[in-house]
């Protein structure tokens, strides 16, 4: 060392140096083996997976018991990172480049680390794809002081990340080229082949029913790489035109076997779909007390109506998944770990779906949510699922909010009214819900909480869990006005209820009586005595379950669900396995293979799909005083005015009525009112109305 740097180096750490600890500790590290760079490379990728496993459960401990208890699969993640840490190898800069690649790994286990504290689903490579969503609703997680320091950490580490590169010596030793690519050759192949080895042999399944447990029992690591290299439906090793054409054959000989309605005989209600926001009954969790019911409303229509216990594809977030699955009758854990097809799959291609059955059947397809419309793509995917018009709350006048910033779910009742008195056709309405969504609050210091919940220490959030078992009160009422309208109605409606994932609370399989995370609850209620088995079911046959008791046939996916319901009672395990694979092998063929189930041509278009069922119109303008006047129908809050292609400041008065400060119309001013959403979306625009200062001279003579 020069005398330079021993003038920079601080007195403690050379009197540190001088100790016999640090003497010894010394010669261990420069040993010939600790100090080969191979060797510590493997330790740092120990280390690195060791404290992402820690900061995937929250728990020092746990990632102890993690070690002990899977040490096959600790080992192999970590020697998936030792391969990622290899490449440094080949760099001059080596110890930046070792920096630089464990920052990554130590990044990913953080975000894992914040995502899991917020949602309870593991972090994903979906959720890059989804990092616009994110910021929809940060704020409803974070504070702004905690976004600020967010910022600035993010911010001083890619400072620190350049500073290490500017100031990182280069190795003087000779790069071993041929060595260092021979080593990353062979870990990349022993990877390759010890992944497919698991898969063949089951040791590791090739799908993740569960995802909080796959990433609890495969790794971090492991299952991170799986969602970032595994996107849609694998291709079946059996899949073949002739292999689709056997299991559409026997899906068809099965209709045969059954008495075919034909769709002028059979009765078309009005079908209501209700996915009510991380709604589950909280008198499910063992041992907690309640002051009071928290749903008496809809714990009645549990006793009195069909139902049972509906299996989701999440727990803790993941609504657009059981949306998907509810409506396309495809099965989710047959997907990428952590996939959301709204983003992939769906921005491109029509998906066979309830919408496109019910419509061969004359009826009108709406869906209904009482949150922004880009969220999730909704906006642009539900035309890919055969909607006709999408109401989202962009479109909704009258609407309050609860303590943490989401729409209450009452304001549904008067928008679903009004959707079936809009059309002289029967409806499909799929109603999707938001008053129970979290983040939930820890401290409920001045919220007016009715419902009081005792022995609440489980859940890991007691105030919080109050606070949303006080929601499901609120959404149990809104439930019970809902039934008070259909019920007034001359039409036979069918309404389903279901929760669409469990909330995001400390809970696991053994604090719920009914022992799974991952099961709601669904309930079919009608105002014309249909007589439906109780069953309980996964969330991709609900949909074909109900239209097979309608006495309804949708498309080979839903009727091969169909064709299982037929057979369930003399099906044994292998059936069932059959049935599994089949509907993958159909999955794989309507939307990556051949459409061989549809003759090779897709037969389902992407609808024309309107925003609102309203119409929203501009009548006339006029110049008043230091603003303008725009004079229309349906506005609402999120109308803005848009000017000759410029989009201006506007002031809501009123459904019928829009102002602009600061401008003065003038002759052939073009306007015309968007829907823009709070994200700065526009979601739709009405037809140019041209001002023309003539018709105003008319008006006013």
């Amino acid at each position: 060392m020069s005398k330079v740097k021993e003038k920079r180096t601080p007195k403690l750490i050379s009197k540190f140096k001088e100790t016999k600890f640090a003497k010894k500790a010394d010669k261990v590290w420069n040993s010939k083996v600790l100090g080969n760079p191979w060797v510590r490379l493997g330790l740092l990728a120990l280390l690195l997976n060791f404290i992402n496993e820690c900061l995937s459960r929250h728990s020092f401990i746990k990632g102890i018991i993690y070690f002990g208890s899977h040490p096959l699969a600790f080992l192999f993640n970590s020697f998936m990172i030792f391969f990622t840490l290899s490449i440094a190898m080949l760099f001059k800069k080596r110890v930046f480049a070792t920096f630089f690649i464990s920052a990554l790994w130590f990044g990913l286990g953080v975000t894992n680390f914040v995502i899991r504290s917020s949602r309870k689903s593991p972090f994903a490579a979906s959720d890059f794809r989804n990092l616009t969503e994110g910021l929809k609703v940060i704020q409803k997680y974070y504070t702004i002081p905690q976004i600020v320091i967010l910022c600035l950490v993010i911010v001083a580490l890619v400072a620190c990340i350049i500073f290490i590169a500017i100031r990182t010596p280069k190795v003087k030793q000779k790069i071993n080229y041929l060595l260092s690519a021979l080593v990353i050759a062979v870990s990349f192949g022993m990877i390759m082949i010890i992944n497919y080895v698991s898969n063949a042999t089951g040791l590791i399944p090739r799908q993740f029913g569960n995802l909080v447990r796959a990433y609890d029992t495969y790794g971090f690591g492991y299952m991170f790489s799986c969602s970032l290299f595994r996107n849609g439906v694998s291709k079946p090793k059996d899949y073949s035109p002739g292999k689709v054409n056997d299991v559409v054959d026997s899906v068809e000989n099965n209709d045969k076997n059954n008495n075919d309605n034909d769709k002028n005989d059979i009765d078309k209600p009005n079908i209501i779909f209700l996915q009510l926001e991380s709604f589950f009954d909280a008198t499910n969790v063992k041992g907690l007390e309640f002051s009071e019911d928290p749903i008496p409303n809809i714990r009645k229509l549990y006793e009195k109506f069909p139902g049972g216990y509906l299996s989701v594809p999440s727990f803790g977030a993941g609504t657009a998944n059981t949306e998907f699955e509810t409506m396309t009758g495809m099965n989710l854990d047959d997907f990428g770990p952590g996939e959301y097809p709204y983003k992939t799959v769906l921005q491109s291609t029509a998906c066979e779906s309830i919408c496109y059955y019910l419509s061969n059947y004359g009826y009108t397809t709406t869906a209904l949510h009482d949150n922004t419309g880009g969220f999730y793509d909704r906006n642009k995917v539900f035309s890919r699922l055969g909607f006709d018009s999408f109401v989202s709350i962009e479109y909704i006048e009258k609407y309050e909010k609860n303590p943490i910033g989401w729409v209450k779910d009452k304001c549904l009742t008067d928008e679903i009214v009004g959707i079936l008195d809009s059309t002289g056709t029967p409806d499909y309405i799929y109603t999707i819900s938001v008053q129970g969504h979290g983040d939930y609050p820890e401290n409920t210091d001045g919220l007016d909480l009715p419902v009081k919940v005792t022995n609440n220490d489980v859940t890991g959030n007691p105030n919080g869990f109050e606070y949303y078992v006080n929601q499901t009160h609120e959404m149990d009422a809104f439930v019970a006005e809902l039934i008070d309208a259909l019920s007034k109605r001359d039409e036979k409606t069918i309404l389903v209820i279901y929760g669409d994932h469990l909330p995001t609370f400390d809970i696991t399989d053994d604090d719920l009586k009914n022992d799974d995370i991952y099961q709601t609850q669904y309930v079919i209620w009608n105002n014309y005595n249909l007589q439906i088995e109780n069953k309980d079911l996964q969330a991709y046959q609900l949909s074909a379950y109900l239209m097979k008791n309608l006495g309804m046939k949708g498309g080979v996916i839903s009727r091969l669900h169909m064709s299982h319901f037929d057979k369930e009672d003399k099906e044994d395990k292998e059936d069932n396995e059959e049935y599994l694979s089949n509907l993958k092998l159909l999955e794989y063929d309507i939307l990556y293979g051949n459409c061989q189930a549809y003759e090779g041509v897709n037969p389902y278009k992407i609808t024309n799909m309107k925003m609102g069922y309203k119409p929203i119109k501009v009548l006339n303008g006029e110049n008043a005083y230091s603003h303008i006047v725009i004079r229309g129908r349906n506005f609402t809050e999120f109308s803005q005015v848009e000017i000759n292609g410029t989009v201006h400041k506007t002031i809501y008065n009123g459904p019928d009525e829009l102002l602009v400060d600061g401008y003065t119309l003038k002759d052939g001013d073009q306007i015309a009112v968007l829907q823009i959403s709070n994200s700065n979306e526009t979601l739709s625009r009405t037809n140019i109305f041209t001002y023309k200062e003539s018709d105003k001279l008319s008006d006013n003579n």
